[in-house]
């Protein structure tokens, strides 16, 4: 069936009026399913108190459908739009995937784009600092280098401290203050994302891009500041809180190479509300990546590079929590016939390092304990340009000590018991191990 009329259907479906959807010739619909079945195995915890176990799962990655749509509106200005949103092929519950799985709860803007001036637009969707991963990945089955580059991936507004995360219908925690408590303490409605991670889907966000000049794409992106908490919900003695987010990113592309550079900025996103003495509420989070690529005709080489540095969020003598982190990845494909391609990547961190008072080797909050590997090797076989098999096997290698360790884990894996009894994630110093076999179409 044409996109296009598919498009005017899928519309249909939903509920729109008729004479919406008249001029729908420049609407199209797209789409992605990743299904395979797969084997994990977890190891036991650097504790030693959860034993090992391997479990089989049926895994959909990143399936996806959204609605792309234009129009010309002269003089060199387009206006455009993207919906797209998460789907649940393999039955698992939407609230399992926070806010990704509602009707655009993926990459969603509305925008307009001029020939001479570049693009401005509007939504909830991926960060430039982000942008940049999509320049050094060379790898399209099991790479999920983005666990340890940006460390990990997230959606959602920016965190608040009022809030644990909680989405719409739920109620704020209630901030403490020399009084006592303040009743009706404010929360958002929205979930929010990972205050650690550097790569970002994020919403109530802002982004100008400019023309392509000579290879060169620059652009600058910003979150209102939605949580900005109410002086009711701010703890006696402390400063109120008003996060900020600016991402920056600046590529260039030429011939058979590609280079990218990208900034961000996070301010409050750790912020702390138990305590009227001793917060930081505007301690600022920094990040620098760069990175690049290169298409040798049979194949391609990608390598990335990043520094974290995360501020120190309170002021008591001894306790504080800074820290810096440097990663890495390299990775590649390689056509070994017109059908059939190898991919393989690595990422590493060696930790957290330049760490406050507060953190300590011993708790496995810095150092080595904390640092982390991955390795991923893919055979792809294309069937179609649209269809493909795969087969794939992955090794998370999580650093710890008898106090804990690191856990880093895939984006979307499949849930685990090695996490003290949770739903899912991992106990410290758990290593992941991953064979899998899958099938592509995209739409």
């Amino acid at each position: 069936m044409n996109k296009k009329i598919l498009a005017v259907a899928v519309a249909g479906a939903l509920g729109a009026p008729a004479l919406a959807f008249a001029q729908a010739a420049n609407v199209s619909v797209y789409g992605h399913f990743d299904g395979n079945i797969r084997s994990t195995k977890f190891s036991s915890n650097s504790a030693g108190t959860i034993a090992s176990q391997t479990k089989q799962h049926l895994h959909f990655n990143a399936p996806r459908w959204g609605l792309r749509g234009s129009e010309d509106l002269g003089g060199g200005l387009t206006a455009y739009f993207q919906m797209e949103s998460g789907m649940n092929p393999d039955g698992r519950p939407i609230t399992t995937d926070g806010n990704i799985g509602v009707l655009g709860g993926r990459d969603s803007y509305l925008g307009l784009r001029g020939a001479s001036w570049g693009q401005f637009q509007v939504g909830g969707f991926s960060t430039a600092y982000s942008n940049v991963a999509s320049i050094w990945n060379a790898v399209s089955s099991m790479g999920h280098a983005q666990i340890i580059m940006g460390n990990t991936d997230t959606t959602g507004t920016a965190p608040n401290p009022n809030c644990n995360a909680n989405v719409a219908g739920a109620t704020g925690t209630t901030p403490a203050t020399a009084a006592g408590t303040v009743a009706g303490a404010w929360c958002t409605s929205q979930v929010e994302g990972n205050a650690n991670s550097f790569h970002r889907r994020t919403s109530n966000y802002i982004e100008y891009g400019t023309p392509n000049m000579s290879g060169f794409v620059g652009k600058i992106g910003t979150a209102l500041a939605e949580n900005a908490e109410p002086s009711t919900a701010t703890p006696a003695g402390g400063t109120k809180f008003k996060p900020a987010h600016w991402s920056y990113m600046l590529s260039w592309s030429g011939g058979p190479f590609s280079a990218g550079i990208g900034y961000e900025t996070h301010t409050g996103f750790r912020a702390g509300n138990t305590a009227a003495t001793g917060l930081i509420r505007d301690a600022k989070d920094k990040g620098t990546t760069i990175g690049g690529k290169w298409n040798f005709g049979q194949g391609e080489l990608g390598i990335g590079w990043e520094r974290l540095s995360y501020g120190n969020t309170i002021t008591t003598a001894g306790a504080g929590n800074q820290f810096k982190i440097t990663n890495w990845v390299i990775n590649g494909n390689y056509k070994v016939s017109a059908a059939g391609t190898i991919s393989a990547g690595y990422s590493k961190t060696p930790g957290r390092k330049s760490c406050g008072a507060g953190l300590t080797d011993a708790a496995a909050t810095c150092g080595s304990p904390t640092g982390a590997n991955m390795f991923g090797l893919s055979y792809d076989h294309a069937l179609s340009k649209r269809t493909g098999l795969y087969a794939a096997y992955g090794k998370i290698n999580n650093n710890g000590n008898a106090a804990g360790g690191a856990t880093y884990y895939y984006i979307a894996g499949p849930l685990s018991n090695n996490n003290g009894g949770a739903t899912g994630g991992l106990s410290g110093g758990t290593d992941v191990t991953t064979y899998m076999v899958g099938m592509k179409h995209n739409f």
